[in-house]
């Protein structure tokens, strides 16, 4: 198979742009910008007015008064399928897909995506993947959520040319529905050389394979589709040796941004998007504070996302990062709104309880933590054959420290701990509005 010239030149000229200086890059969104906002306001009725605030009377943009843009959220794209819609697209956008997102923050979006921003994601995602030196001839195994019965255990479906521009590579993906020691004994059969999965599968492996004495090496281990949690990371480092690798992003958005060689931050895809952080008012954060992330993806004209609540939080890094690209620096995504623990006295944290700590008190297999009040805190486990007596005492003061808050505990032996409909578990969940 021929190589697609196209394909050649944007990944050459992604290797470029990453080192622009910071009004040329600026300048480069801009232009990509003009042309989806004039396309949007063409071929919508969603921003047939919505976009009037930013065009001056000769069709120009008036950057200044970008924010003008009302934020775009989840509920608008739910229930504005048909006006988002384009009624017409260029050529060079493509094939025209829909989709529908796993429903992570409690709301699936149904939504369009066109060819050019599959490949735009692609190249990104190839561009993070020679970042970290991962070889396409060799075979990366991926444990997700699919649809098609060819990717259930014990086998899983091989195919070639998942990474873009190597029509050789070799990936097999696992469905995320099988049952975890599955996965282990499928993981030493298969022997790849890199492992990618969610976050929370990848510690719940790490869990059994310590149980087990398993013993699980890679070169290199990604994390996708849902934010990477400090026990997350603890525990996927000290089963697999290695840190692991985020890309962060999408369905209807694409790649996003993805972890730096040189540092656990994650730098922004800003050729393909635009990433705002603001504060609940709508006004621009100050650097190394948190607020909601926001995202305008260039290059699906099919359904224009402009101004794109995603409903993660995030902080943007306060100085560029010392690997030399000039591309913007996300330093954490934070969650969703959901699973912020808020308190009495206004305040409010992103929980952490830490695996190993928490087996001082308990004895488990998983664990869930579930806000009931501003004051009460239920951890809900699924015991482990030789579980004891549980310390709540010791969980309650260890809850407390770690929140820095007076919260009771209530702790609840449960049969399972469920999967998301994106095949996700959830360690933390609110129900405090």
């Amino acid at each position: 198979m021929t190589p697609d010239p196209r394909i050649a030149a944007f990944l050459k000229a992604l290797d470029e742009t990453q080192f622009l200086p910071p009004e040329r890059l600026r300048a480069y969104q801009r232009r990509l910008l003009a042309k989806l906002l004039e396309h949007a306001r063409r071929e919508t009725d969603f921003y047939a007015d919505r976009l009037a605030p930013v065009f001056r009377a000769d069709g120009t943009v008036d950057w200044e008064r970008w924010r003008e843009i009302p934020i775009l959220t989840r509920n608008d794209v739910q229930e504005g399928f048909d006006a988002l819609t384009a009624r017409s697209l260029p050529p060079a956008a493509g094939e025209v897909d829909e989709d529908s997102s796993s429903g992570s923050t409690g709301i699936p979006v149904r939504h369009l995506t066109t060819a050019i921003q599959n490949v735009a994601s692609a190249c990104a995602s190839e561009r993070f993947f020679n970042w970290h030196g991962l070889d396409p001839r060799e075979l990366t195994v991926r444990i997700r959520a699919a649809v098609t019965h060819e990717t259930y255990y014990p086998h899983g479906m091989a195919r070639t040319g998942w990474r873009i521009g190597h029509p050789d590579s070799q990936v097999i993906d696992l469905n995320i529905a099988t049952r975890t020691e599955q996965q282990i004994e499928w993981l030493e059969r298969v022997r790849p050389k890199y492992l990618a999965s969610y976050p929370s599968n990848l510690r719940e492996i790490a869990r059994l394979a310590e149980e087990t004495g398993a013993r699980l090496r890679y070169d290199a281990v990604l994390t996708f589709g849902e934010m990477v949690s400090a026990d997350a990371r603890l525990s996927i480092l000290d089963c697999f040796g290695v840190e692991p690798l985020d890309r962060y992003g999408s369905s209807e958005v694409g790649h996003i941004a993805a972890t730096c060689a040189q540092s656990q931050t994650l730098h922004i895809a800003a050729e393909l998007v635009l990433l705002e952080i603001l504060d609940k008012d709508g006004a621009p954060v100050v650097p190394g504070t948190e607020g909601r992330i926001v995202v305008t993806p260039f290059y699906n004209l099919a359904m224009p996302l402009i101004r794109y609540e995603v409903g993660d939080y995030g902080i943007v890094a306060a100085e560029p990062c010392g690997c030399g690209r000039t591309l913007p620096v996300l330093e954490k995504v934070l969650g969703r709104t959901r699973n912020i623990f808020r308190f009495a006295d206004g305040s409010s944290v992103w929980p952490v309880l830490l695996s190993r700590d928490l087996r001082r008190f308990v004895s488990y297999r998983q664990f869930q933590v579930v806000q009931i009040s501003l004051s009460e805190i239920e951890l809900r486990y699924v015991p482990t054959e030789s579980s004891q007596t549980v310390d709540v005492a010791g969980i309650t003061e260890y809850a407390r420290q770690r929140f820095k808050q007076p919260v009771s505990v209530t702790v609840t032996p449960v049969r399972q701990i469920g999967r998301s409909a994106g095949g996700k578990f959830e360690d933390y969940i609110s129900l405090v509005v």
